[in-house]
Parts: structure tokens; C-alpha cells; sequence
């Protein structure tokens, strides 16, 4: 009787341990695995937190622009206090900014990002390199971007030294040992002796099997010459590897001391069953079987919860079992949690990074489209005005009266076009908007009716603003109107400015400083979520068809940030709508905008160089304006307009498109002719979002224009200059030194 208890007990003790044996030796495997997958997305996080950093400098103004001096001054401002290095570089490698270095230093070109860029990754991460300032092991991150233009590259390097948060922040157990290798198998950071090992290359039997797949096991030995079961996964989005090395010899001897443990109490089991066989035989068959099925079901990732079976022995190992188990469920909840937390961040900054690009990209697209047909308008328009003045037919006129409204319609839907689209506004000036706000709430209550109880707050010593008035009384008209609709004709309506002092971070897009904040606020519909997040987008709507263009409110937001702020706006479904426009506080002075209007059917003189690209416009500008009296010599492009000057061509006043074809634009001739005829007098027109700061003293005229206008505008220059011109027989001034 006792043998045959015996004989199976001893079969079934021996089965136990290997079993033992080997499930800790998987679930070491296993566990190891599931540490490496899981540091690989916390890599792929450190890289993405760069990535995103880029791409929320990469929109800076000055970068898009060209100011790069200014840039070099933001960027390293940013980096301040770091080891990090932000620099900028051309698609041949040629360095143009690097924050290490002084603006004005030439730099050299540089080849870090030339190998090892793994393509379809969707982090652009290069491989260790050695600082060329800093000589530190270190890697980048970079990120495309246009610079006035032109494609570059804008990179964040650090030292391979920030990675070892990566194990600060997780730290593995004890005995195991953490690498992370960039995608050329070099060591980037380790648990063990990382200062001394940076740089250094895997084994070959880890860099064949980096090579053959993604994630395994590999038998080999470390650096330092110990024998361990490598754990290897490979970071998604950047290609680094992660590697977890378990040494054989600790994995064997914990296995063993469990398959010890275990003989140990089958032998006890024995030496008690020899005794009192009969009277303890079946108590001692169950724990067993119990404790073998908990360790099993630890193997394969369950939970072991704590049972007492009565038998000292057994209860310890089945303790240390459930509180392996534990600490195993802890940590992958640990882990689930932070892997949770490093996609939803990396979700928010790549929605935040889309939202901005679609913006920019519509806004480039609606400005261009603007243009376009901003030439054909001009035609029609001039067009319209001469037929109007040769037709004798009353029929002809209320025909030709019609087309002109038309027209008239559509050069307002390309000028709010344009104020999407524009990166800087073009008729700006410094306003008080003491003075202004209380004159456009005349306008407004008219255009909201009287049922809508319409009222302004503002703030007293309110500071000034420098923006295009009438694109600010379009903005806040069209906000006005958006809450009438929302109102349905009744309920209230109010304006409010004050002063706002902005520290970084308080709101989306915009820098820290001083601003003044213009809310509209109405208790009408209000908006869902969806709606708000398209609401700034051009030609979205929620009126219905045909009684919206669905431009209000992507002008409002196209004038803001034009300014150098932003437009945030606030919604509840049937609790109305908050929309607030950040305007920056100006320092410079206000004063007032002038306005004149031509006189009907005045005649001018003298001789008018109008610079016009398209033929169309150009041909029937100039018979407009032969019709009012001038004399017109045309040329196509600015670089002819020159060789007409320089050839003795005598012109009174220039007229000048200011984006042509050549080397030359608008802007680029208003200012050789300043140096070269600085009596002759210039005048711009345009139909494009562009930046005219480089001659701000030059009239600017806004596309489609009326040619009575330009007549009189031109009139007006020419007898400024006649007026600035000195008294004949006096001496001219002495030049200044």
C-alpha cells in the first residue's frame, strides 16, 4: 500500500518540478517580452515628444518667412538650459541655423541623417552620432518643413545620456538586464554600465537576428561576456530595438530551487505517507495537485488567488506563488497604463499637428484662388466701367448696372478669400478701439434689428491694436450676423473688450504677452462639438443652402492670426456661443483713416507708367484711364518698366502690380525708384496677401479697383509730389552725411 502511494507520489513530485521548471523559465521569457514590447512604445514616445516639439516649432512665423536670425533666437531660447541642439538644414545637408553655434557663424554641412533613416517610419529618427560641438554620443530627431519656400529640415538633437529615463522611469527586476540599440544595433542607453558601453555595436548573433525579424529570442552574451536569453522587440515608429537579457544562470537556478522546493516536499509528503499512509494519504495528493495547477495558470498569465490547504509546506509556495502573481498583474497594469498614457499624447499632438496643416494648407489654397480671379474681376470690372460710359442706350445701362453689382458681390467673396488666406494684413494701422468699437455698435444694431437687445462693454484705459480696420469691422459684422441667425430675431447680444495678460501655455496658439480680447457673446442655438472643431474652416456652414458662404468665420480667424493672435471660440447646444478674437496690444499710435472720393467725371493729367502682367487688365486699364485724361505708357513686368525709365521715358507716376513674373516684383521697384527717381511717385496695386512692409510709405490700391479711385489716387500722388518738390531758383538741400 505504501509503495503504490509512494511510486505515484514520486512520479507526480517529479513531474511537478519540471513542470515548474519550465513554466518559470517561460513566464520569465514571456514576461521579459511583454517589458521589451512595452519599452519599445516608451521609446517610440521620447522620440514622438521630440517630434512634436518640432512640429509645434516648425509653424513659428518667423521660420515660414525666412527670418532665420529670429528664428535662431526663438530656437534657442527653447533648447535654453539643455543639452539639446536645434538645427536647421538645407535638403543637401548645408547647416543654415544650429542653436550650439552663434547666428552669423558659418556652418558646416552635416551627414547625420544620410544613413539609418528607416523609410515608412513614421518618426524620422537618425542613428548615434558624436556631437561635433559637444563631442557627446548623441541622436536627432527631425522634421520637414518650407522656409520662405524652399524645403528644409529641422532637427532636435540630445545626448543618448536622456534616454536612461526610459529605465529610471520603468526599472526592471532585478538580475535582468535593459539595452536599447538604434537601428544599426549600437548601444543608445543600458541598465548596466551605460557610460562605458554607449556607443558600442551588439554581437553578431544579435545583429543577424535584428536583421531577420522584428521581435524574438536569441541565445548569446552580453558586452560583458555573460551567457543570457536576449528578449528583443523593435520600436514601431522609429526601428530602435529594445533588448531584455536574462542571464541562464540565475534562470536556471531560480528554476531549480523551484523544482527543489518542490522535490523537497514530495520527499516530506513521502517520509509522512511511509508513516500514517493511511491516515494522510489523500490530504497530501490535493495541495499538491492545487499548487501544480497555480503555477500552470501563472504560466499562462492568470491570476493564482490564495487558498489554504492545511500543509504548511505547500501554503508557503502557493503564498509566493499569489504574490508573484500579484506583482506580475501589477506590473502589466503599470505598463498597460503608461503605454495608454504615451498614445494618447501622441494622439493629442498629432491631431493638434493636423488641425494646424489642414488650416495652412486651406488657407493657401483659398489665397491662391483669389488671386486668380481677382485679374479676371479687375477685367470685368474695368470693362463694366468703360461699356457703361460708351453705351447711349438706357436698356444697356441697367444690363451693364447689374453686371457691376455682380461683380461687386464677387470682389467681396475674394476679399474674405483672401483674409483666410493671407499671412499678414494689408492695410494695418494702430486703432483705438475706444473710438471704434462704439461707431461699428451703430452698424451692428442695425444689422441685428431691434428685437436683439444689442449691447458693448468695454474696459476703460483699453489698449491699442494695429490691424486692418475694415477687416475688424467685417470680423466682428460677421459674428454679429452669426448670432442673429443663432437668436432666430430675438434674445441678446454683447460685445466686450478688456486687456488680457497671456502667459505661455494659457492658450492654443498663442505666445505669452499682452492682448486685448474682443468676445462676442450671444444666448442663441449654439454649436455641437463637431461643429466646433470644423467652425473655422472656409466654406463650412450650418445655415442652409444658399443663405451662407460659410467664409465668416474662417475671416475672423484669418484676421487674427494675421495679427499675430488667434480666435478661440466656446459652445453649448441651446445655451449660445462664445467666440473671442486676440488681437496683440501695439505701442505704436493710432490715427485716424482718411478717405476720399473721386469727383464724377473729372478729368486728369499727365503721363502714367502703369506695370501690369496680365494682358487683359493691362489693356483696359490703360483705356480707362486714357479716358479720364492720362497719358499711359505700359510695361509687363517691373524689370521693363526699368529699362523704360533708364531709356528716358518721362512718366509722372507709376502705377505697379505687385506680384509679376522677373526678378523683380511690386515692392522690388517702388524701392529701386525711390533710390533712383525719388521724386517720381508710385503707387501699388494688388490682389494678393502680400507683405508690403519693405515700402511702407507707398499707397497701396486693392484689386479689383475702380479706375475713378486709381484716377484719383494717382492724381493725389502726383500733386504730393509736386508739393514736396522744391520753390523754383532755390537751392537744393545739402545731402546728408
Amino acid at each position: 500500500m505504501v509503495w503504490l502511494m509512494v511510486l505515484p507520489t514520486l512520479l507526480l513530485s517529479m513531474m511537478a518540478g519540471v513542470a515548474v521548471f519550465q513554466t518559470e523559465q517561460r513566464a520569465a521569457i514571456n514576461a521579459a517580452m511583454e517589458t521589451a514590447e512595452a519599452l519599445s512604445l516608451v521609446t517610440d514616445r521620447e522620440m514622438a515628444v521630440r517630434s512634436a516639439m518640432l512640429q509645434a516649432l516648425s509653424i513659428a512665423p518667423s521660420l515660414a518667412e525666412g527670418r532665420l536670425d529670429q528664428f535662431h533666437a526663438e530656437a534657442r531660447r527653447l533648447v535654453a538650459g539643455s543639452a539639446s541642439t536645434i538645427a536647421l538644414t538645407r535638403e543637401d545637408g548645408q547647416q543654415m541655423i544650429n542653436t550650439r553655434v552663434d547666428w552669423g557663424v558659418a556652418l558646416p554641412k552635416t551627414s547625420i541623417f544620410r544613413t539609418g533613416v528607416t523609410p515608412n517610419r513614421p518618426l524620422m529618427v537618425s542613428d548615434l552620432y558624436t556631437g561635433p560641438h559637444d563631442k557627446r554620443l548623441s541622436f536627432a530627431v527631425r522634421v520637414p518643413v518650407t522656409v520662405a519656400g524652399q524645403p528644409m529640415r529641422l532637427g532636435l538633437g540630445s545626448p543618448v545620456t536622456d534616454l536612461q529615463q526610459i529605465f529610471r522611469q520603468q526599472p526592471l527586476p532585478k538580475g535582468w538586464l535593459g539595452v536599447v540599440l538604434d537601428s544599426q544595433g549600437y548601444v543608445a542607453a543600458r541598465t548596466l554600465d551605460p557610460d562605458k558601453r554607449a556607443g558600442q555595436r551588439a554581437s553578431a548573433a544579435m545583429l543577424e537576428a535584428m536583421a531577420k525579424a522584428d521581435r524574438g529570442v536569441v541565445e548569446t552574451k552580453t558586452l560583458d561576456g555573460v551567457p543570457v536569453f536576449t528578449v528583443f522587440a523593435r520600436a514601431p515608429d522609429s526601428g530602435w530595438l529594445v533588448l531584455i537579457g536574462l542571464s541562464r544562470g540565475q534562470l536556471a537556478h531560480t528554476a531549480w530551487m523551484a523544482f527543489g522546493v518542490t522535490l523537497c516536499v514530495s520527499f516530506i509528503f513521502i517520509v509522512v505517507a511511509t508513516l500514517v499512509a493511511r491516515r494522510i494519504g489523500g490530504s497530501i495528493v490535493r495541495p499538491l495537485q492545487g499548487l501544480r495547477d497555480d503555477a500552470l495558470a501563472m504560466g499562462s498569465g492568470e491570476r493564482v488567488q490564495a487558498t489554504a490547504s492545511g500543509l504548511e509546506d505547500v501554503d508557503i509556495v502557493q503564498r509566493a506563488l499569489v504574490a508573484a502573481s500579484e506583482e506580475r498583474s501589477g506590473h502589466e497594469q503599470r505598463m498597460r497604463a503608461e503605454i495608454e498614457a504615451a498614445v494618447a499624447q501622441a494622439r493629442l499632438a498629432q491631431e493638434a499637428a493636423l488641425r494646424s496643416q489642414k488650416l495652412e494648407a486651406l488657407g493657401r489654397l483659398t489665397g491662391g484662388i483669389a488671386h486668380d480671379f481677382n485679374n479676371l474681376l479687375q477685367t470685368m470690372t474695368t470693362g463694366l466701367q468703360l461699356a457703361k460710359k460708351l453705351s447711349a442706350d438706357p436698356r444697356a445701362d441697367q444690363a451693364l448696372a447689374a453686371c457691376q453689382r455682380a461683380t461687386a458681390k464677387a470682389s467681396q467673396l475674394t476679399r474674405q478669400l483672401l483674409a483666410f488666406g493671407r499671412q499678414q494684413v494689408g492695410h494695418e494701422s494702430v486703432l483705438d478701439l475706444r473710438e471704434q468699437l462704439p461707431e461699428l455698435m451703430e452698424l451692428v444694431r442695425g444689422a441685428v434689428g431691434s428685437a436683439i437687445d444689442s449691447s458693448l462693454e468695454m474696459e476703460d484705459g483699453l489698449w491699442p491694436v494695429r490691424t486692418d480696420p475694415v477687416q475688424l469691422e467685417l470680423a466682428i459684422l460677421n459674428l454679429a450676423l452669426n448670432a442673429r441667425d443663432a437668436l432666430h430675431g430675438r434674445g441678446r447680444l454683447t460685445i466686450r473688450a478688456a486687456n488680457r495678460q497671456v502667459v505661455a501655455g494659457e492658450v492654443t496658439d498663442l505666445l505669452a504677452g499682452d492682448y486685448v480680447c474682443i468676445t462676442v457673446v450671444d444666448d442663441g442655438d449654439g454649436m455641437t462639438q463637431d461643429q466646433m472643431a470644423h467652425a473655422f474652416e472656409p466654406f463650412f456652414t450650418t445655415k442652409p443652402v444658399g443663405q451662407g458662404t460659410g467664409l465668416g468665420l474662417a475671416q475672423v480667424y484669418a484676421l487674427a492670426r494675421a495679427t499675430g493672435g488667434t480666435a478661440t471660440l466656446n459652445s453649448k447646444i441651446g445655451l449660445g456661443t462664445e467666440v473671442v478674437l486676440w488681437l496683440p496690444r501695439s505701442l505704436g499710435r493710432t490715427r485716424a483713416l482718411e478717405a476720399q472720393a473721386p469727383a464724377s467725371g473729372q478729368r486728369y493729367g499727365g503721363t502714367v507708367l502703369l506695370v501690369e502682367d496680365d494682358a487683359s487688365v493691362r489693356e483696359l486699364t490703360a483705356q480707362a484711364l486714357e479716358d479720364l485724361g492720362f497719358s499711359v505708357m505700359t510695361a509687363p513686368t517691373a524689370d521693363q518698366a526699368l529699362d523704360l525709365l533708364r531709356g528716358g521715358a518721362q512718366v509722372d507716376v507709376v502705377l505697379s502690380d505687385i506680384v509679376m513674373p522677373g526678378t523683380r516684383s511690386g515692392v522690388d521697384l517702388a524701392r529701386t525708384l525711390k533710390v533712383l527717381k525719388p521724386t517720381l511717385p508710385v503707387v501699388l496695386a494688388s490682389g494678393h496677401p502680400v507683405r508690403i512692409e519693405e515700402a511702407p510709405d507707398v499707397p497701396l490700391v486693392a484689386k479689383p479697383y475702380d479706375t475713378d479711385q486709381v484716377a484719383a489716387q494717382l492724381a493725389a500722388a502726383m500733386d504730393l509730389a509736386r508739393s514736396s518738390l522744391p520753390p523754383a531758383g532755390a537751392s537744393a538741400p545739402a545731402a546728408a552725411d
